[in-house]
């Protein structure tokens, strides 16, 4: 494992960056789900505190891990476990090829492509695809399933290779993958230079705002090494021979956004639309917003917990659903253990067996909610909330509490289903 280093300038701009505006202590790296509780409980952690850029705005982590660290050939998460974001990827490569006409002639490159979810859509769409993927396990996946894969990290280097071997893309993609860049500098200068001359860059990312307005505070781990804007990004290509020519909101996330770049050649006029979304942003500017979020955390913590207490003073059992990033950061940011939530299911059959890290939680198949019949289930990924709710409801045997953990603590009733 690499060592943290507190960073003294923005990834994005090389600008100063405020002191710490939000602390969520040291805490394990998120997808490296340990297979063994002893390793669980003694995983290392690192600082996760959010500094701001005095000059650009972008909301950042104050320490780095090295990217190597988060992506390999042990990588857990895949983009396919999710029906509701499968759903997500066909709509958007259906807008995508509609709205600038894209073709067989047309090469799409995706940048973190996974298991190639996304590029399947396109794929099927009769559109040539080129995958870029570190972690070599969802690459490997990917490869399976017919979608052409690179593993590597994508930087100057890869992008030389992508064009001598298959060309210049007219759509290079970066879906939730910006965050995940610790130089997002360089990063966005490779793929400015590797698209064709009517080329775009296209980049969808949790919108920072939410994470203020909604608390999603879950979204702050060390994968991502940022908070994206539209601001900060219009900042950078003011000065890099590009504009934001278009964005769209998303519901994926908790709110997401679409940002579409191009070149400027000469003409860097900002569409009134995406002016407006920077303008809310303004009001949500600097660390003093995140200051208020950890206000609201130190509470939120206070309310959960005694929740917690109260399920076990009265001999109800908790598990949860879905371990993915959010699972690891809210358990450790709220002390829980495998003595609070027995066990945590998931559909992923690369994470079950393993366990939450830090928090020491056994990760099992679906199934074990009508073999252990919990009373209460957290579900960590309440962004696919619903998803969710069916899952549960189709798998205990008895009416089960779902606990919605954000923006704020939801208790509903499920009632058993039997639809599996």
């Amino acid at each position: 494992m690499g060592q943290s280093r507190r960073v003294h300038h923005c990834r994005l701009c090389q600008g100063p960056l405020s002191d710490i505006a939000l602390s969520l202590g040291e805490q394990p790296i998120s997808n490296r789900l340990p297979r063994t509780l002893a390793d669980a409980l003694n995983a290392p952690v690192y600082p996760l505190d959010v500094v701001v850029c005095t000059d650009c705005g972008l909301p950042q982590l104050a320490h780095d891990l090295d990217a190597s660290d988060h992506f390999h050939d042990d990588y857990t998460y895949i983009s396919g476990a999710s029906a509701t974001w499968v759903d997500h990827c066909g709509r958007y490569a259906q807008s995508l090829v509609n709205d600038f006409n894209l073709s067989g002639n047309d090469l799409v490159v995706e940048a973190g492509s996974n298991d190639g979810t996304l590029l399947k859509e396109f794929a099927a769409l009769g559109v040539r695809v080129l995958g870029v993927e570190p972690s070599g396990n969802v690459a490997q996946l990917a490869r399976d399933a017919g979608v052409t894969s690179i593993t590597a990290f994508f930087n100057d280097e890869t992008a030389g290779a992508v064009e001598q071997g298959h060309g210049r893309p007219r759509a290079f993609i970066g879906n939730n993958v910006l965050a995940h860049v610790p130089d997002t500098h360089g990063f966005l200068c490779a793929a400015r230079d590797l698209i064709a001359e009517d080329g775009f860059l296209c980049f969808e990312f949790p919108h920072f705002t939410r994470v203020l307005t909604h608390r999603y505070f879950d979204t702050i781990y060390h994968e991502h090494y940022a908070y994206l804007g539209v601001a900060p990004l219009a900042h950078w290509a003011e000065r890099n021979a590009m504009t934001v020519f278009d964005v769209k909101r998303q519901p994926t996330h908790g709110g997401s956004l679409r940002v579409f770049l191009k070149r400027n050649n000469g003409d860097a006029t900002m569409p009134a639309h995406v002016r407006a979304v920077i303008d809310e942003e303004l009001a949500l500017a600097g660390a003093e917003p995140w200051r208020q979020l950890g206000d609201w955390l130190a509470e939120w913590r206070t309310r959960f917990r005694t929740m917690m207490a109260e399920l076990a003073d009265n001999g109800e059992t908790v598990a949860g659903y879905a371990a993915a990033s959010k699972a690891t950061v809210i358990s450790n940011y709220l002390g829980l253990t495998g003595e609070d939530v027995a066990f945590c299911s998931d559909a992923s059959a690369l994470k079950q067996g393993r366990f939450i890290p830090g928090a020491g939680i056994p990760i099992l198949g679906p199934e074990a909610l009508t073999e252990r019949k919990p009373d209460a289930v957290i579900a960590y990924a309440w962004n696919i909330f619903d998803e969710i709710a069916k899952v549960v409801a189709a798998r205990v045997q008895q009416p089960t509490k779902l606990i919605r953990p954000l923006p704020d603590i939801e208790v509903t009733d499920v009632a058993p289903t039997g639809k599996k």
